[in-house]
């Protein structure tokens, strides 16, 4: 049986003071080995990385009674009598006429009168009745305005639109799978699409063609992030290919291999605990919210360069803005949301 012997390596760079190295092997003994690196980098200084009125009461007035009583004149003298006459006068003449004093009591019948004056009271209270009348039309109304508040959410309906930015469309060509594997692990973050630049292409392309595993981010005027990755192995590294070779640098090297790393408790944090940061680096730079722009290449180095004894594929990817960049990983590096995990081509 023929043996053979494959060795992966991934990297990425974040800049500091100077480039910061990182290195991670694995090697597997069977009848392929498989070793891998990882480096980050960043350029620039000073990084780190009803009421009814009550009827008005009618004010009776005080009935005054008067009475009268007559006394008639006195009779006229008597003719001259004799003298026994006289005597019978005077027993006459004392008795008075009492017919006129009954008359007075008469006066008090008109009184009631004012009694019949209290009947017209009530009639204030049927001017009430009118009064629930606006009430109705006000209220019915109302409703209708309810029922349009309520049509609004269907406003909200675009939004799914948003998520088919998660669905890209699957890569054809080396630049789409760049911007394939890099957009959909950053659709995962809350972090916007990246598109390709050509310039950082190029740029990446000079190191790349170097064959030296090792950053240099002053190619083409600088100023960008960088992630580097390299895979060997002694039988079939040419058949799997630069596409598949940069699917494999994204997604298993810079993403899923290190996305667990990053501790969930430093989400949030404008600088998180960096004694790890080897672990998490390439990762942070490929979901990294503010970088905009990607540009990459994948060169196929012979034997004795990158590997000593096998040919080897290795990917260089530009970023700007660059990423991790001291005091501002709490906006640029969000949670996942939790979709599906894509995974990177498999060799055979």
């Amino acid at each position: 049986m023929k043996s053979s012997a494959l060795v992966a390596v991934c990297g990425a760079m974040l800049a500091a003071a100077g480039p910061i190295l990182q290195e991670r092997r694995l090697i597997v003994e069977t009848e392929v080995v498989v070793e891998w690196v990882t480096v980050t980098v960043t350029a620039g200084d000073g990084v780190t990385a009803a009421f009814v009125r009550p009827a008005q009461r009618t004010k009776s007035s005080a009935q005054r009674i008067t009475t009268t009583t007559s006394v008639p004149a006195p009779p006229p003298p008597p003719p001259a009598p004799s003298t026994s006459a006289t005597r019978e006068a005077a027993v006459v003449q004392p008795v008075p006429v009492p017919a006129p004093v009954a008359e007075p009591v008469t006066t008090v019948a008109p009184a009631p009168k004012p009694v019949t004056t209290v009947a017209p009271a009530p009639k204030p209270v049927t001017t009430v009745a009118p009064a629930p009348k606006p009430v109705t039309p006000v209220v019915e109304p109302a409703p209708s305005k309810e029922e349009v508040v309520q049509a609004q959410p269907s406003t909200t309906a675009p939004a799914p639109a948003a998520d088919t930015k998660v669905e890209a469309a699957q890569p054809s060509d080396y630049k789409s799978t760049a911007i394939f594997h890099h957009n959909k692990h950053r659709f995962n973050h809350s972090s916007g699409a990246v598109d390709w630049d050509q310039g950082l292409a190029d740029s990446a392309s000079v190191l790349a063609s170097r064959c030296v595993f090792e950053h240099d981010v002053g190619i083409g005027g600088g100023g960008y992030g960088q992630n580097l990755a390299m895979w060997g192995s002694s039988s079939g590294a040419e058949e799997f290919g630069a596409s598949n070779s940069l699917a494999r640098a994204v997604t298993d090297g810079w993403y899923n291999d290190e996305l667990e790393s990053f501790p969930t408790s430093e989400y949030g944090k404008a600088s998180p605990d960096m004694s790890n940061f080897k672990a998490w680096g390439h990762f942070t730079q490929v979901v990294w919210k503010d970088t905009q722009r990607v540009g990459c290449a994948t060169i196929l180095c012979p034997a004795g360069t990158l590997a000593k004894t096998m040919e080897s594929w290795y990917t260089v990817c530009n970023y700007s803005p660059a990423g991790n960049m001291g005091g501002a990983f709490a906006k640029n590096v969000l949670p996942p949301l939790g979709q599906a995990v894509l995974e990177g081509p498999k060799s055979e």
